[in-house]
């Protein structure tokens, strides 16, 4: 593979690892791939076998031809997806319904909602993820609404001196 496809490729299977919500370790067990291999493929590194690839190709049921694309895109709701497919597999099920990564949860139930329209203390946004039933500390959500400058704003609060609030960007 030439280094912008196996660039591609990596992208494109983060994105799908991050679209299912799984660490790369939950991720590596079931595409049956290192940890370190998958870290290499993420990262668009040279040097791997195309062999490599098929497990993450089997499980997730992306030909190599469509993670190869520029244009790639996860489908919505691709995790639920997965989960009619494996539900009843052992291991797999059993990944697949462990809380999601933070990202995930962030990326695909609360900016998906309505909740940050208005802006919301890191107390509530704990609230509403506890209410799904995922529990995250207040200071892990702080930290990763805090990268995502390209749909989180961040404001002091007006009444409270080391209080931030949290809304979408829009």
């Amino acid at each position: 593979m030439a280094e912008i496809s196996t660039a591609i490729v990596g992208k494109n299977i983060k994105s799908i690892r991050e679209s299912i919500g799984l660490s790369q370790k939950d991720f590596s067990i079931l595409v049956n791939v290192s940890r370190a291999s998958l870290i290499k493929i993420e990262a668009g590194s040279t040097g791997y076998r195309l062999n490599l690839l098929d497990g993450i190709i089997d499980f997730t049921r992306f030909s190599l031809s469509e993670i190869s694309k520029m244009n790639f895109s996860v489908p919505d709701n691709y995790r639920e997806k997965l989960l009619k497919i494996y539900g009843e597999d052992v291991t797999a099920g059993v990944i697949l319904n462990q809380q999601p990564t933070l990202v995930y949860c962030i990326k695909h139930s609360l900016l998906n909602s309505q909740f940050l329209n208005e802006p919301k203390e890191i107390r509530q946004i704990t609230k509403f993820f506890a209410d799904k039933g995922w529990v995250f500390s207040g200071n892990s959500i702080q930290i990763a609404l805090k990268r995502m400058t390209n749909a989180i704003v961040i404001i002091k609060h007006d009444s409270k001196g080391n209080t931030n609030t949290y809304s979408k960007l829009r």
